[in-house]
């Protein structure tokens, strides 16, 4: 690769672990925005795979584009039936055809968007869907929507950046982060909660305080009191669960706008698992970022990465890139923040710009050696349908070792 790409050292901004305050905020699986980031990944995942069966490639597409739009529950004191469909709705631009022959892309994006909405909705059963279809194949390209072969993809040849943008990686997590992928995996396991949970976690030096909003799920409570001690117990188990692992002192507030009077469907409650019961929408972008949750400290840009092709579109690739990079970088150098800038047209192995970030005082040119060689790789495609950037829940015990790792 060329070496004239400049490792930036200017002034060190500090690492979110480094900061007095660290905020972060995790939409959870259920949450209108993440539906439409779930929805979106799983639908190119999907076409990606179908394009390789028939036409040995990736064909071009971008699926960042989707809208969840709310329906609505006519509720009654315990339960409720919907009225007014749920809708996906899926914008963005696709291939439709392959050497003349038709692709059934509704299909498959109808199947993806149906089979997400079934695994991250408890109450899936209880809702109306429509899917409605807004794609287009609008291109100043003739064929690039419609290729006649393999040849009118230019990028099999050489992947390439297809616009200018700038993408950062971090690891390992701080403990702000695993604490609200915690408390949504914690509430979550029980069943009487639903799926749009909300969890933000600040930390104030060594002590941290984790606001979460757990909606209740339909057929599991009769009462708002019933609900109020549910809440109160579980957000009890998670704070002794905490205080055992973190030095510092922990409180888990839950739910501040419930009440244990009045009917219990005035609460945060669900047919579904969440607010898209009451005509919330969510689009893709709007939620948590490619690591799975908001944290401002990592200076990131907005790009987002769910839906977009996986084969060269650099807010998927590059944002896989840097976060592989960011993944070798600590067992030598400590946390790490890796930033890479690519120009519009540039090779993914030559970035205008690198910046690196370590929590161990040393240059940034002594990091540059695996960070190169992670620009080097090309082997995205694979990891990138496996899942890598689907929305989901991780295992509770797998969490708590994470945490252990980090503050210990």
């Amino acid at each position: 690769m060329s070496t004239a790409t400049p490792v930036l050292s200017g002034l060190r901004t500090p690492l979110p672990h480094e900061l007095p305050v660290e905020v972060v905020e995790r939409k959870g699986i259920g949450h209108p925005d993440t539906l439409a980031d779930g929805i979106a990944e799983l639908a190119s995942i999907r076409y990606s795979q179908h394009c390789l069966d028939v036409a040995g490639a990736v064909l071009h597409h971008n699926l960042d584009k989707v809208a969840v739009l709310g329906g609505r529950a006519a509720f009654i004191d315990t339960d409720g039936t919907y009225d007014r469909p749920l809708r996906v709705v899926f914008g963005g631009r696709i291939s439709t055809a392959f050497a003349g022959r038709a692709l059934p892309v509704r299909e498959i994006l109808q199947r993806a968007a149906v089979d997400h909405l079934r695994t991250a909705l408890p109450g899936f059963d209880r809702v109306t869907v429509q899917v409605q279809h807004e794609t287009t194949d609008s291109s100043k390209f003739p064929h690039w929507f419609a290729p006649r072969s393999l040849d009118d993809l230019p990028e099999r040849r050489s992947a390439f950046s297809n616009d200018t943008a700038y993408l950062v990686g971090s690891a390992p997590r701080t403990a702000t982060e695993t604490l609200v992928l915690l408390a949504e995996a914690f509430f979550r396991r029980l069943a009487w909660a639903g799926s749009d949970i909300k969890a933000l976690a600040v930390r104030d030096g060594q002590s941290w305080t984790v606001t979460v909003c757990v909606p209740a799920l339909a057929g599991h409570m009769t009462s708002s009191a019933e609900f109020d001690d549910a809440v109160t117990a579980a957000a009890g188990e998670l704070t002794e669960l905490l205080a055992q692992r973190l030095a510092g002192r922990v409180t888990v507030v839950c739910n501040t706008r419930g009440s244990r009077t009045g009917p219990l469907s005035r609460q945060y409650f669900t047919l579904s698992g969440s607010a898209v019961d009451y005509g919330e929408d969510g689009l893709v972008g709007r939620g948590n970022a490619r690591t799975g949750v908001i944290s401002g400290a990592h200076l990131a840009g907005n790009e987002a990465t769910f839906g977009k092709n996986p084969a060269y579109h650099v807010g998927k690739v590059g944002g896989w890139l840097a976060d592989e990079a960011a993944r070798t970088v600590p067992a030598e150098f400590g946390a790490c923040r890796i930033a890479l800038l690519w120009r519009n047209g540039a090779p993914y192995n030559e970035p205008a710009s690198i910046e690196i970030t370590t929590a161990q005082d040393v240059p940034p040119e002594a990091a540059e050696e695996p960070v190169r060689t992670t620009l080097s790789r090309t082997d995205w495609v694979e990891d990138l349908l496996a899942g890598r950037y689907l929305p989901a829940i991780e295992p509770v015990e797998a969490l708590l070792a994470d945490l252990d790792r980090t503050s210990g």
